[in-house]
């Protein structure tokens, strides 16, 4: 990965904002004291980072009444100053502001103009967080395939020593592989989230991963970890007085109350999380909790207070461009027509929560799946269109009393019964897709073999089985010697070849515990579980002989394909590039050897308690 949690040398504002998460009352004093004297001392430059830094302690504390007003202050004296940091961080800030209430059009426009900021203040790491930032928008937006494009982007051609961007990186990505269901990545990303903030950031970073968590094992049906994570954000929280964050949490818990079946309780929560969503204007999470508090009344049968609630949550998300939240306004609309024995009324309002689902899941597919789904919703709308004919008929024949009723009723229940099962069908297929897409995310492209950051992750796996004592491990580095000969004599399209050949024999030369993956051009990584100096002698030339066992095409025959590996064996205090620098190391010297060897690095000094 590009980015890296080194010592930082950041510039003072950058620890003032640390400091501001774990005491934002103390910075808005600050702040406040600053602004006073730079106005009157007319220090526009100053004043604009002191609203900046004012800003984000007003985040933290969950006083979003002052956010926007403060952000213009900010902007009006940046550009009095034509000082671009603090106009990249007050826009940066600002995106995240219209993100938390869905305006996700003004968003984009922020994180665009933090972008143009930061590059003309030439500050790379905030180039970065205007970066993540725009990734974030994409994400909220449902445009999977933009977000992941910027952050593989950001891995690969940029770096920085802030642990507030890993931890941003982290959390986003790890949200994105929750959303296409790889949920054992997205677990590890969230846990490096909470990690980097535990260690190097504070309370307010903290509780946002906490946060997180809770809501990435929410997801996967473990109510106890969830739990467990929503009350640690719960008392982070309430450590620094951020009233947002304690309704957020509030708002999750009472969702597992719910689920639980502690309707009463979920109820609570919620009255206790509302009013706070409301006045902070943070619309999605308003919308959420009166989405909560219907499906409640609806469980018990109050058709009445759920009718008003499902009111009140219709008047806000039709000021918000969500389709996950239309979907499941208009689910529960159809329960309460339902309860009001409103048939048809139920049928077309689980038609537009049909609709709106598809629509969502539409945002993750790539062009295949996206066929698969238009045949679905044809198939589905030909038996809506069906099942609503019919009931045209029996309307026109004007069926008498209860037996026609009763018949009407079992025929819609039929009805949603078809629907449903068509539903399941396209989310196992939809599920099947979203594994199929993760594992694609880890995949090299031209070889199908585990790319960088797969076999990177195996590596830190194994290292932590170190750590703990559990396994031996030892890392190899392959590179192929002379294989810009093979591209420039025989042509790409042979080199490509070779690569797919290696890629097959290593598939079956290692043994079932042990992992390869393609580093990049040449270059790749065997992870090696309780292998000796002995095995990795045979285990290079058994790769060697066997990728010359049959002839390449558009290589000669006489043609011998050699390469060279440095071999390296893990201790418990290595991380994956202390070990990968040893196993370099000892394969430049074996290049530097003549080639087609296998060099072993000596044994690393175990450092001492």
């Amino acid at each position: 990965m590009a980015f890296s949690v080194a010592g930082s040398a950041a510039e003072p504002w950058q620890k003032w904002r640390v400091d501001a998460s774990n005491h934002p009352q103390r910075w808005l004093n600050t702040t406040q004291e600053w602004i006073q004297t730079y106005d009157r001392d007319r220090q526009f430059k100053d004043l604009a980072l002191a609203y900046a830094i004012r800003v984000e302690a007003l985040r933290y504390s969950g006083d979003e009444d002052h956010v926007q007003a403060a952000i213009e202050e900010g902007l009006r004296f940046a550009k009095l100053a034509d000082y671009p940091t603090a106009t990249s961080l007050l826009r940066i800030n600002q995106g995240w502001y219209f993100i938390q209430r869905g305006m996700l059009k003004r968003a984009a426009s922020s994180a665009i103009y933090a972008i143009e900021a930061a590059k003309d203040a030439d500050n790379s790491n905030l180039i970065i967080e205007a970066e993540i930032l725009q990734a974030q928008v994409f994400h909220e937006s449902g445009d999977v395939a933009r977000a992941l494009e910027i952050l593989e982007a950001l891995e690969q051609q940029r770096y920085s020593d802030l642990p507030r961007l890993q931890m941003e990186f982290h959390g986003l990505i790890g949200a994105i592989y929750l959303e296409i269901g790889a949920y054992d990545i997205a677990l590890q990303h969230m846990h490096d989230t909470l990690s980097i903030a535990q260690q190097h950031l504070g309370d307010w970073d903290v509780s946002v991963a906490q946060y997180n968590l809770g809501r990435a094992y929410s997801l996967t049906s473990d109510y106890q970890k969830a739990r467990q994570y929503f009350n640690q954000a719960l008392a982070s929280s309430r450590k620094i007085d951020d009233q947002l964050g304690i309704a957020y949490a509030l708002q999750r818990l009472a969702e597992i109350e719910d689920t639980q079946g502690n309707e009463q309780r979920a109820l609570q929560l919620i009255e206790r999380a509302l009013p706070v969503f409301k006045a902070a204007g943070a619309h999605p999470m308003e919308a959420q909790a009166w989405l909560a508090k219907s499906e409640i009344h609806l469980e018990q049968q109050q058709i009445i207070s759920a009718e008003q609630t499902l009111q009140a949550a219709q008047s806000l998300i039709n000021t918000l461009n969500d389709t996950k939240l239309l979907q499941r306004l208009y689910e529960l609309q159809s329960r309460l027509f339902q309860q009001q024995q409103d048939y048809q009324q139920a049928l077309a309002a689980y038609q537009q929560s049909v609709d709106y689902l598809l629509q969502h899941q539409q945002t993750l597919q790539n062009k295949q799946i996206q066929e698969i789904m238009v045949r679905l919703e044809i198939r589905e709308q030909e038996a809506t269109n069906e099942l609503l004919q019919k009931e045209n008929q029996l309307q026109q024949l004007q069926l008498q009393e209860q037996r026609t009723s009763n018949y009407l009723m079992l025929w819609l229940l039929f009805s949603g019964a078809a629907i449903v099962l068509l539903i399941s069908y396209f989310l196992y297929q939809q599920m099947r897709a979203r594994r199929r897409y993760a594992e694609l995310a880890l995949k090299d492209d031209l070889t199908g073999a585990p790319n960088r950051r797969a076999i990177v992750r195996q590596c830190q796996l194994g290292l932590e089985a170190v750590a703990h004592g559990q396994h031996q491990l030892a890392l190899a580095v392959v590179d192929f010697d002379f294989f810009k000969q093979i591209n420039d004599s025989f042509g790409h399209d042979v080199g490509d070849a070779v690569l797919q050949r290696f890629a097959e024999v290593t598939q079956d030369c290692l043994r079932s515990q042990d992992k390869f993956g393609r580093l990049g051009g040449e270059e790749w990584l065997l992870v090696l579980y309780d292998a000796t100096e002995q095995d990795a002698e045979l285990i290079f030339n058994r790769l060697l002989n066997r990728i010359n066992e049959q002839p390449i095409r558009g290589l000669p025959e006489s043609y011998r394909i050699t390469f060279s590996m440095g071999f390296a064996t893990a201790t418990a205090s290595d991380t994956f590039e202390t070990l990968y620098k040893r196993a370099d190391d000892v394969l430049y010297d074996a290049k530097e050897h003549g080639r087609q060897r296998l060099k072993i690095a000596p044994a690393a000094a175990v450092a001492s308690d």
